[in-house]
């Protein structure tokens, strides 16, 4: 798609269609977390993991045909809605997908996908728009729906066929993110931040949901606070300045930039992310049901790597976006990765509270700094 700056176009919103689109990724993401939360070992890591990404890659499809293309003709209404049927069904085969019901995955995927590409590749014939990113995209993708298909016959090599699936469709994104690209920045930024809010649920969900059996009393309502205080942090982490730096940074980017930016900072960086805030809410999941009681030691990891993946991604976006290193979050990784991992007995209740007041305190830090620099350069500037 042949790009134009993005100041002279008319920026666009979400539709009311795309966020009922999005409505079924929230029971998808439910199910990844209940498939960690049932097989808490490496190998159910792994597998959550990947298929944490194959929908991934199938959401961000639809992400940027619906960023190119109006849905405002009705036929356009009814692809969408069954490929959110696709969705859906992929969504409930996740528990069962490495144990016989692959194809359930599989096959829904490659027609979620198809759809998409039919979108954009129709919507690019009627405007006359340039389709070398898309040319570069499409065949690797097909491949990738190939190769998942392909390995749910398999048993013994299916998480591997599936990870290479993955591998070659993340491939096919860096390839047709080169091109130029029609990128709208409000409308780019709002999808990417709701399906952040989504996953956001589901930490709020695995504390709800876990302590639902309770009944009411003083220490349930501490322990619910306890698990929104921490879901509250990762919004701030995201939502208070980080978003800010990557959509402006892409509403002035260079024309010829756009799509290397929205590849690089939305639908790469944005991954692990996502993948952090599922690992925390298993972690949370797991820590409610016995928080009087230390972490299990691979529960205690899952949660760090949690917080890794996504602290750190919020900083690579950032980098990537505005060369801006933002220190006070990788050192909190490690300090958190001492706290949960070391020595200290501490319960799981406590854990959480701890890491809670690290991520505040980290995010209290670089606010100060960010102002400092912030109030610094509007004097240099007055001056």
């Amino acid at each position: 798609m042949t790009n134009s700056s993005t100041s002279t176009l008319e920026e666009k919103s979400a539709t009311t269609l795309e966020l009922f689109f999005d409505l079924v990724f929230v029971f998808a993401i439910t199910q990844v977390v209940s498939l960690v939360v049932h097989d808490l070992t490496w190998t159910g890591l792994f597998h959550a993991t990947v298929i944490l990404g194959i929908l991934w890659w199938g959401w961000t499809n639809w992400t940027w045909v619906t960023n190119l293309v109006s849905l405002e003709p009705r036929i356009r209404k009814m692809v969408v809605l069954v490929a959110m049927l696709g969705v859906f069904v992929m969504a409930h085969a996740v528990p069962t997908s490495f144990e016989g019901d692959g194809l359930w995955l599989a096959v829904p995927y490659v027609l979620v996908s198809a759809l998409s590409s039919t979108l954009m590749f129709l919507d690019a014939r009627t405007s006359g728009a340039d389709l070398t990113g898309f040319t570069r995209y499409a065949p690797l993708m097909l491949l990738g729906g190939v190769l998942l298909v392909a390995g749910a016959f398999f048993d013994e090599t299916q998480q591997w066929t599936w990870l290479a699936s993955l591998a070659v469709t993340m491939l096919a994104a860096a390839l047709g993110g080169n091109s130029d690209w029609t990128i709208d920045a409000k409308h780019f930024a709002e999808r990417h931040g709701l399906i952040m809010i989504i996953a956001l649920g589901e930490a709020i969900i695995a504390v709800g949901a876990t302590l639902a059996g309770e009944a009411p009393s003083s220490e349930i309502a501490t322990y619910l606070a306890i698990g929104l205080a921490f879901a509250m942090t990762l919004y701030w982490a995201y939502f208070d300045r980080a978003q800010e730096i990557w959509e402006q940074a892409l509403r002035l980017a260079d024309m010829r930039a756009t799509g290397k930016f929205a590849r690089d900072v939305y639908s790469l960086t944005h991954f692990p992310m996502i993948i952090g805030i599922v690992l925390s809410a298993v972690a949370l999941e797991t820590a409610f049901h016995d928080p009087n009681h230390a972490l299990e030691p691979f529960v205690g990891m899952i949660f760090v790597i949690g917080i890794a993946s996504f602290l750190l991604g919020i900083a690579a976006a950032a980098f990537r976006a505005n060369r801006i290193i933002l220190w006070e979050r990788v050192i909190t990784v490690g300090i958190i990765a001492v706290v949960v991992l070391g020595p200290a007995d501490m319960t799981a209740r406590t854990t959480v509270i701890v890491v809670t007041a690290l991520l505040v305190a980290s995010m209290i830090t670089e606010w100060i700094r960010y102002r400092y620099f912030a109030s610094y350069d509007t004097a240099e500037t007055a001056a």
